[in-house]
């Protein structure tokens, strides 16, 4: 297999398992928004919660339900389930400054709310409107019937109430599920398009394996004049980095004629010898 076409897929794997990471972040993501979602107090006729203010500005304050549904069957134009239930702050933290006069009047105190501002003239009570119901926890058999605490400061609040009620503290609430909401887009968008990636790369690398041909190692030939030159090793090679095939391995082709011409042979001088002829006579 071609080695580019090998990285390639091994590429697409590792963007593929970020994918999956992604994914398993999301899942975490979506437990969390179940955890966040729990009451800070279930079903209690008293309790205190710890009002943090990590800003310093004022918490928007805790929300109470109780186990019901929205009738009015007196048809005196109020939820039943806000009638029927006496919610008494005993104590709270002090207000911040930096909120209306609303907060500043209300001192921290319960008020009836199902739904702000339902019928667009800011109106916040338990009118039994239509538009005036709070569904969110409709399928845990919950219905929402007022606020307390609006602008507090850091501090203790306590409550006591005539029947069983469930508490969530807002700010926390919200802030919990902001980052559950940020770990699921990252998870699963992140994630989605990741193995999208992953997919598309990896399939490259699969037509890279059937399109792409190992490179011909290049090698140094011996010519026939004695010359060096470079060329792909041909299918009836041998040899280890001389590229001439069989039928060109033979003696002519690698010895040249200048090669093959002798020397004449050079005799010694025979002027220098007279006494040699003298006695030859």
């Amino acid at each position: 297999m071609d080695k580019r076409a090998t990285i390639t897929i091994l590429v697409g794997l590792g963007i593929f398992a970020v994918g999956i990471i992604g994914f398993v972040i999301g899942g975490f993501g979506i437990a969390g928004i179940e955890e966040s979602m729990e009451f800070t107090l279930e079903e209690v006729d008293n309790g205190t919660i710890s009002i943090e203010d990590r800003d310093g500005y004022g918490e928007l304050g805790v929300t109470f339900w109780v186990q019901g549904d929205y009738l009015d069957d007196d048809k005196n134009g109020i939820w039943d389930a806000c009638e029927t239930v006496t919610i008494t702050v005993t104590e709270t933290p002090e207000i911040s400054e930096r909120w209306d006069d609303n907060a500043q009047k209300l001192a921290g105190g319960f008020y009836s709310e199902v739904v702000f501002d339902y019928d667009g003239r800011e109106s916040s009570d338990c009118s039994s409107d239509p538009f005036n119901k709070n569904l969110d926890r409709s399928e845990k058999g919950y219905v929402k019937i007022g606020r307390a605490c609006l602008g507090c400061l850091a501090g203790d609040f306590r409550f006591e109430s005539n029947t069983n009620v469930s508490v969530t503290y807002d700010d926390i609430l919200i802030a919990e599920v902001g980052e559950d909401v940020g770990l699921i887009a990252m998870g699963f968008l992140g994630g989605s398009g990741a193995l999208c990636c992953g997919i598309i790369v990896m399939l490259i690398g699969v037509i890279l394996i059937f399109t792409l041909k190992d490179d011909a190692p290049v090698e140094m030939s011996v010519n026939a004049d004695g010359t060096f030159s470079m060329e792909s090793t041909p299918d009836n090679t041998v040899g280890v980095g001389v590229s001439q095939s069989v039928s060109q391995i033979t003696t002519s082709s690698v010895i040249t004629e200048e090669m093959t011409k002798a020397e004449p042979y050079q005799f010694p001088s025979t002027e220098s010898a007279p006494e040699i002829e003298e006695k030859a006579d």
